[in-house]
């Protein structure tokens, strides 16, 4: 039997919108843990889609050997199904289940092929994911959609097939279930293709393949080893690009002396004609020889200044763009010694439920980055509404230093979606002129009309962005900035975008996140994890 392969020829693909993301691609995945990155839109989510045939090819070829376990980005299953019609386990079980009880049916056995151990393997898949408790008879309508995730994730390692697809696996996994998942990963010995913008999943890959506007490559190693190699191309390309740029001023400053040269030749021999020095047979022999000289020099600059825009051509189409931001945010700055925020023997539960933050202290000084960790549900919201006063506690005291506190969900809805970037920007900074609107978020990469877009049609690192420029562009901008999940679905680009930003930002900061990499970038000085407690 053939080795188990995944084979892309030649595929072209193109949305309805015209815009062509794959033009002749053709990459070659073994059975080897790859991590496929790339900007959003860039199809790598459409690229497992072809590969499992949920959508139709429109020219190449895509050749499968081996088996596919497949966990989208968005799954789609009946609200009502089972936990183990999901894990695709459901008849067997009941065959089981009849047999136990005394059948003897032929159909059962036929059913349950020999699979005496299935309920065992069932339960161990779904342990692997700490989901062992959850009823098999349990319908996925009752599952959180970290839940159904973990079950996804179970339900495709179960299968045991040749490649597993994973789309953004970690979106919704909180810290705990992200290390099962990085574990499971680690023990894998089949094929392995996953999108996400999660470095620290990235680094478990063996290979890492980009997806870009100029195509796709390939980089044996991790994600750091990619980085490496990726700054070391950017690096010769760059050189490239100023020796291209070096080399066309360079002939153009040569074509211009010569034709200076050719020009005080040609003058000087008019005035020689002019006084008579040289007969009107010599004269015409010179202008003769000049203008065949002139023909070739044409010709010979012609050829210098293709040469030259051809190599500066070539430079620019083997460099993707990549946008870099860097601000400046002085207004931002806290002294050190100032107490921003004080939580004092804080309690609070919700009703008829046990204490969710129970005689909890804190205090943040100064510029202090201070990252809140623990699984879902564990109170890191909960204590973020405390800090902001939309909920009060039962017991103890918040001292709050400060009333310059902007705060940015998940779901960035600070601003208006149904106007553009310029006008949601000058409603947040009423004393802004709309020049120094412009100015602002230029630093901020929205540029010219770009300004324009609506809210509500911007990518999710694009909101985020336009939020940080409102709020960070302020005269008087936050002293105390808290993000929660920041990073969720947005590729690696943007994730570093704002990183960027938050690096220049020089107040205190409170960040949820499970994303271990970001929290790092982001220089987090202290990480208190959930449940938040006496301590």
């Amino acid at each position: 039997m053939s080795q188990p392969q995944i084979l892309t020829h030649s595929i072209h693909y193109q949305l309805p919108s015209e815009k062509v993301l794959f033009n002749q691609l053709s990459l070659a995945f073994l059975q080897r843990k790859i991590g496929l990155v790339g900007r959003n839109g860039v199809g790598k989510s459409t690229l497992l889609k072809l590969i499992t045939g949920e959508i139709p090819l429109q020219s190449g070829t895509i050749h499968v050997t081996g088996s596919i376990a497949y966990v989208p980005q968005n799954p789609d299953f009946p609200i009502d199904n089972t936990l183990a019609a999901v894990m695709g386990s459901e008849e067997k079980l009941q065959a089981l289940q009849r047999i136990s009880a005394g059948s003897t049916d032929d159909t059962d056995y036929s059913i349950l092929n020999d699979e005496w151990d299935i309920l065992d393997r069932l339960r161990t898949a779904l342990d692997i994911f700490s989901l062992g408790h959850i009823p098999l008879n349990r319908t996925i309508a009752s599952l959180s959609g970290g839940e159904l995730t973990r079950v996804l994730l179970a339900r495709a390692f179960f299968a045991n097939s040749d490649f597993l697809l994973l789309d953004e696996p970690t979106n919704h996994l909180d810290l705990s279930a992200r290390k099962k998942l990085y574990e499971a990963i680690k023990t894998w010995k089949k094929g392995l293709i996953i999108v996400s913008h999660d470095r620290t999943l990235l680094n478990l890959m063996d290979e890492i393949t980009e997806l870009n506007s100029l195509g796709a490559k390939s980089y044996g190693g991790n994600y750091d080893f990619y980085l490496e190699q990726k700054l070391i191309e950017d690096n010769a390309l760059a050189r490239q690009l100023e020796d291209a740029k070096k080399l066309l001023n360079s002939n153009k400053t040569s074509i211009q002396s010569s034709r200076e040269k050719h020009e005080q030749k040609q003058s000087y021999g008019r005035a020689l004609r002019k006084s008579g020095s040289i007969d009107k047979m010599g004269a015409n022999s010179k202008k003769g020889r000049s203008e065949r000289t002139q023909s070739k020099l044409l010709i010979k600059e012609e050829r210098m200044l293709e040469e030259a825009e051809t190599e500066l051509k070539s430079a620019k189409e083997k460099m993707e763009i990549r946008d870099e931001i860097h601000v400046k945010l002085p207004e931002t700055k806290v002294p050190n010694g100032k107490l921003v925020i004080e939580l004092d023997t804080v309690s609070f539960s919700y009703p008829d439920l046990p204490a969710i933050i129970n005689q909890f202290s804190m205090k943040i000084f100064g510029p202090a980055h201070i990252a809140l960790v623990g699984d879902n549900g564990s109170g890191k919201s909960t204590l973020i509404k405390l800090i902001l006063n939309q909920l009060i506690p039962q017991s103890g005291k918040i001292y709050r230093g400060t009333d310059r506190i902007s705060y940015l969900d998940q779901n960035s809805d600070l601003l208006d979606p149904d106007i553009s970037i310029l006008d949601n920007f000058l409603i947040l900074n009423p004393d802004s002129t709309q020049n120094n609107a412009y100015q602002h978020l230029a630093a901020f990469l929205f540029k010219n009309t770009d300004v324009l877009k609506l809210y509500k049609n911007l990518s999710g690192g694009e909101k985020i962005r336009a939020t940080l420029a409102a709020v960070l562009m302020s005269k008087k901008p936050p002293q105390l900035l808290i993000l929660d999940e920041p990073t969720n679905h947005l590729d690696i680009q943007s994730i570093e975008i704002i990183e960027n930003i938050l690096k220049c930002f020089q107040g205190a900061m409170i960040v949820i996140s499970h994303d271990q990499a970001f929290l790092q970038n982001i220089g987090i000085e202290k990480i208190i994890y959930a449940p938040f407690k006496e301590i």
